[in-house]
């Protein structure tokens, strides 16, 4: 993922070359860097702060390195964790090592080498590693650090720090298999650079300067810096074994070979279904797409019938049965009754429930209702799912549709005895009431009183039973 024009020029103003020294301290750099980037965008700006803190052309200034060596650390500040366990970790070994170490020239890992590295530079990172760093640091500009005069034990603290942070990154590299951990960046550092001062030939430094950053940009938008070369891992051609007698040859008839072609015959119906169900699947495509008619429909039906394990290569899933739903429901009926001892079952009655209302999919539900029997749960919760969208539905015209096909429904389910209307009584109820002026509201209505009064009678009976047994 490359880093945003808005991070990059954020980084760019943080390091140019003329103002990065003295315009902020490195409390102020923080604050900023951390109000405008995000915590889960650190990791790919800590891989463009190393491309310039490798490539020294583009970061030529102490003070360029001192500020992205400290946001370095600003960047996990927060992470209770070991500094070995820090991202950038081997970058932090890599500076603590003297110029003169000799583990330094064959350091095999030499794409995390920052060098050479001054000894301020060394001492920013030694005190930001320690724990009980010296505040006053942060609040100067780094010009005004490379200007402080540090005490010669200051090394001892360095190599303490060295050693341990050596410990344990070579532990982890033990834990790397040798192949990930020889790479190298796509952007290598020249050498030469400036050898025969051609920056102050063309243009001066100011020119330099805008190249500079013009380059940087180009990197960064590029996403160069998670970019890295690699040795291509080979492995050897297995050999060719002469066939037995008994194996069968592969023949490739290519007429620039001296092979005579004519010797065979071509088989034109090769690779071509001959399935006979292959004419319901193009039907069925269809049939997810719009209506098809009643002869293609009838098709299926009677295939179906013929076949029920037919449903299975006809491509429905949970996914694609709404739209079967609106565009044919019949067929959408046999599928369902055909997939009744699939373990997908529950999926596909789970998005027939939570379908949007339409005569349709209510159409289908009661066709199921009455041909298998539907877990009550599902059925109660679509009920439920009808009633709010008639009393959301604002269009008056469409709201005293949406009433009367679920009264309609909802009869026809209590009269099938399909579901209790015990648990959806005072729901049920309500909507009749609110929709009391439409016909089939009010029927519903009568309907749930003569439930009621039958419940009513049942619990005198009962009651005087009780008294009379007294």
């Amino acid at each position: 993922m490359s880093l945003s024009s808005s991070n990059i020029n954020l980084l760019l103003n943080f390091l140019n070359e003329d103002t990065c020294g003295s315009t902020s301290t490195l409390e102020q750099i923080s604050q900023d860097f951390q109000r405008e980037i995000s915590k889960s965008e650190y990791l790919h700006v800590g891989n463009a702060l190393l491309l310039l803190l490798q490539n020294r052309d583009l970061t030529p200034t102490v003070a360029q390195r001192l500020i992205i060596f400290y946001l370095f650390i600003e960047m996990y500040k927060t992470d209770q964790q070991s500094i070995s366990l820090h991202p950038f970790a081997p970058v932090f070994l890599s500076i603590l090592q003297t110029n003169g170490d000799q583990s330094l020239k064959s350091h095999k890992h030499f794409h995390w080498i920052i060098s050479p590295v001054t000894r301020h530079e060394r001492i920013l990172v030694s005190l930001l590693i320690k724990a009980n760093t010296n505040k006053d640091i942060i609040k100067k500009t780094p010009n005004q650090f490379l200007q402080t005069d540090f005490p010669i034990n200051d090394d001892q603290l360095q190599k303490e720090i060295h050693q341990q942070l050596a410990e344990h990154l070579y532990q982890q590299r033990q834990q790397m298999p040798a192949l990930v951990q020889c790479h190298i960046p796509a952007v290598i550092n020249d050498p030469e650079i400036n050898t025969y001062g051609y920056d102050t030939l063309i243009g001066g430094p100011n020119c330099r300067s805008a190249n500079t950053r013009q380059t940087i940009e180009q990197l960064l938008v590029n996403n160069v810096m998670e970019q890295t070369i690699h040795p291509e891992y080979l492995r050897l051609v297995p050999p060719l074994h002469e066939c037995t007698i008994d194996e069968l040859v592969w023949l490739s008839p290519i007429p620039n070979l001296d092979i005579d072609t004519s010797l065979f015959t071509w088989d034109d119906s090769m690779c071509m279904s001959k399935s006979a169900y292959s004419e319901v699947r193009l039907i069925m495509d269809k049939a997810y797409q719009g209506a098809i008619n009643l002869q293609q429909q009838q098709k299926i039906l009677d295939d179906l019938d013929r076949d029920p394990e037919l449903v299975h290569h006809l491509g429905l899933t949970p996914q694609k049965l709404p739209s079967l739903v609106e565009n044919n429901p019949t067929i959408s009926t046999s599928c369902l009754l055909k997939l009744i001892s699939s373990s997908q079952m529950t999926d596909y009655l789970h998005t027939l429930v939570q379908m949007n209302m339409s005569l349709h999919s209510m159409e289908v539900v009661n066709r199921l209702s009455t041909s298998m029997e539907l877990p009550r749960e599902l059925l109660h919760l679509y009920i439920s799912r009808c009633i709010k969208t008639c009393d959301e539905t604002k269009d008056k015209y469409l709201q005293s549709r949406f009433v009367r096909l679920v009264s309609v429904l909802t009869q026809s389910l209590i009269r099938n005895k399909v579901i209790d209307i015990k648990d959806l009584f005072v729901e049920v109820q309500g909507f009749c009431v609110n929709f009391r002026n439409i016909k089939e509201a009010a029927a519903l209505f009568q309907l749930l009183k003569t439930f009621d009064s039958r419940n009513d009678d049942a619990h005198d009976s009962t009651t005087l039973l009780i008294v009379n047994d007294e």
